[in-house]
């Protein structure tokens, strides 16, 4: 409920615990009793009142300490839902998953985390685009999950978390540890599926045959669709203007996890038109960084756009 009334981040919501604690306080202490028999509001009351308060204004303040501590430790501990995890990633290509493919999506992220070292972002950007890293970080989920359902959540949830860094402004650090990760999970990955069949691993299959994993958990509400709708107009619009970083920017932050986050509900109401969605996005994602494609922003940037307009009066969303 708090995020709902403007504590966004962890600082938001124990600000907003405290001013609550010091408005009951407040008021209990303006409606109560006046301390030892002075006038109400005169000074006397008032150090009286300031007396009384103290101990509680201390017990206020450590309990939003201590909700500042657990609301950090939770919001740095990965940006992936827990429930993101419960389906299978989406395949991006129909590309068997061999031994080989897993080594080198590997090295590519181990590329990565030197380039993030280095303080290169740019560099970060262009592997993570152009090495077939990422997909293959999607089309491994599904043969995972078969052979150790754990490990795949715990991969999907690290995936998740990265694939947030990469479509905001992007921070080396975050890079390096979430990087980092995936890439010592692909590692342990590698014997387990080794284990359950032989040389080729299993092939994937079409990427939108199960719904686009969901990227956040925030509420699918009118507000929330609408802004998404705009920010995609606005990317099909500068892209065929010729503003490739302003296409992408649009792009990029919550319209883009607002693709993700609707399909799975989209799925149940239509799913053709989810089906038409996902693979709008999917095409998308293969053409950004140094793979976009003005005319693949323009055109399923808007696509996308009617989809969710349409998507959200199908669940009684949008009017």
């Amino acid at each position: 409920m708090l995020l709902h009334i403007g504590a966004t981040t962890p600082a938001g919501v124990a600000l907003t615990v405290a001013v609550i604690f010091l408005l009951i306080f407040a008021m209990s202490f303006a409606f109560g009793p006046v301390p030892e028999g002075g006038r109400r509001f005169s000074r006397e009351w008032a150090m009286g009142w300031l007396r009384a308060s103290i101990p509680r204004m201390l017990i206020a303040g450590l309990f939003a300490g201590a909700v500042l501590v657990g609301a950090l430790a939770y919001g740095n501990s990965s940006s992936a839902s827990p429930s993101s995890c419960n389906s299978t990633l989406p395949p991006l290509t129909g590309t068997a998953v061999t031994d080989q493919r897993i080594s080198l999506a590997i090295n590519s992220l181990n590329q990565m985390v030197d380039a993030a070292n280095q303080g290169d972002t740019s560099q970060v950007s262009t592997i993570w685009y152009t090495s077939d890293a990422h997909n293959l970080t999607h089309d491994i989920d599904r043969p995972l999950r078969t052979a150790n359902e754990g490990a795949a959540k715990s991969l999907c949830q690290n995936v998740i978390a990265l694939e947030n860094v990469m479509v905001g402004q992007i921070v080396a650090s975050k890079v390096v540890t979430d990087a980092q990760q995936v890439a010592d999970l692909l590692q342990q990955a590698r014997p387990i599926l080794a284990s359950q069949t032989s040389t080729p691993f299993p092939v994937i299959v079409t990427p939108c045959d199960q719904p686009v994993g969901a990227v956040t958990s925030t509420p699918l509400t009118r507000q929330r669709l609408q802004a998404g709708i705009d920010s995609l107009n606005q990317a099909s619009s500068l892209a065929g203007a010729g503003d490739e970083a302003g296409a992408q920017t649009a792009f990029t932050g919550d319209a883009h996890n607002l693709t993700h986050d609707i399909d799975g509900p989209l799925r149940a109401a239509d799913e053709q038109l989810a089906i038409k969605l996902c693979q709008s996005v999917v095409d998308i994602e293969g053409h950004l960084g140094t793979k976009y494609d003005a005319g693949v922003m323009q055109r399923e940037a808007a696509a996308l756009a009617g989809y969710i307009q349409q998507g959200g009066k199908e669940l009684g969303i949008l009017q």
